[in-house]
């Protein structure tokens, strides 16, 4: 994994070396900082997971309860929410009738 990651950064190193635009500057910072995140926070993770005894499948798990709940909840408003915007709905179509 780290032969193929070093062989796309110097793809992109190589690319964004004769390309003169701060579009391709940005995006090379975004890929550094990627890779720069995936390192420092791999390590904090398995510190984690060495102290709380989480394992790799438990993080699976937790992901797929919450994408459950939020595909779930993207399609439902709360009641409260629906409440508050028949309201205002209602007292519009009062002030245009009158």
């Amino acid at each position: 994994m780290i032969c193929i990651a070093q062989y796309f950064y110097s793809s992109i190193l190589c690319h964004f070396a004769y390309a003169d635009s701060s579009a391709g500057n940005f995006l090379l910072q975004n890929y550094k900082q990627a890779l720069d995140t995936q390192v420092n926070l791999g390590q904090e993770l398995q510190m984690f997971k060495a102290l709380t005894g989480f394992a790799a499948a438990d993080f699976l798990h937790w992901h797929q309860e919450e994408t459950m709940f939020l595909s779930v909840a993207k399609w439902k408003e709360p009641e409260g929410t629906t409440l508050k915007v028949s309201y205002v709905e209602a007292l519009q179509k009062l002030f245009t009738l009158k």
